[in-house]
């Protein structure tokens, strides 16, 4: 894990986030303090929120957090901000290797899918991760997934050659039919798009930031990447 360094501080999409408690009690801020209760009992059992996208109305200056609420409470997603001196440590999103070796209870026919997923990714080079109900599930030891749930796979390829394989290895396996699978590839430059939006080819997509979403050409966000 990863102490923030609050004077530049910038968070990879759907990290991990522990937070300084309780002292950010009293700092969170919330546009309408909804779901201020859960927010503060997944913190005192030092369970981790996630990074998310700038939201109208958040304050400046603040790190934007979210957390994912089980399937049976309503709202399911709650949104809230801290200042960077509340944040105890931050990790990069939870890895396929490390949900699968969790042994969280799986609708049938998954656990096999995502294993020969796992070892197809890693003679690839490509370190899978995952976001969305299975992280929280995983972080959480709480019901998240139904049979019809989708897995929110996070690509982040070093190179285009990897992202071009990691496109087709995630097409492959959607294509089977055994697990319904979604996400987004994180491109060098910190932006990300939905990984079906660029298997799609069209000709805009909807890119996402920490500072929000907006759309773009797909030949723009191909040609603005530094690729190593």
């Amino acid at each position: 894990m990863i102490a923030p360094q609050p004077s530049a501080f910038v968070l990879k999409r759907h990290a991990r986030v522990w937070l300084n408690w309780p002292e950010a009690v009293e700092l969170i801020h919330m546009q309408d303090g909804v779901g201020m209760t859960a927010i503060q009992q997944h913190a005192a059992h030092g369970l981790p929120f996630v990074a998310r996208s700038r939201q109208p109305g958040d304050r400046p200056g603040m790190v934007q957090l979210g957390l994912r609420m089980p399937r049976t409470e309503n709202p399911r997603s709650l949104a809230f901000c801290v200042p960077p001196s509340m944040v105890r440590e931050t990790t990069d999103a939870l890895s396929l290797v490390e949900a699968l070796s969790q042994q969280t209870p799986l609708p049938s026919g998954w656990y096999d899918t995502l294993m020969h997923l796992q070892a197809d990714a890693a003679q690839l080079g490509l370190t899978l991760r995952i976001y969305g109900s299975l992280a929280w599930q995983c972080a959480t030891g709480t019901r998240y997934l139904a049979d019809n749930s989708d897995i929110d796979f996070l690509l982040e390829p070093a190179s285009l050659e990897q992202a071009h394989a990691g496109l087709r290895l995630l097409e492959a396996a959607e294509k089977e039919g055994c697990v319904r699978l979604d996400g987004e590839m994180i491109f060098p430059d910190g932006r990300a798009v939905a990984w079906k939006e660029l298997l799609a080819n069209t000709r805009l997509v909807m890119v996402k930031s920490a500072e929000g979403a907006t759309l773009a050409t797909l030949e723009s966000v191909w040609k603005q990447s530094a690729w190593h």
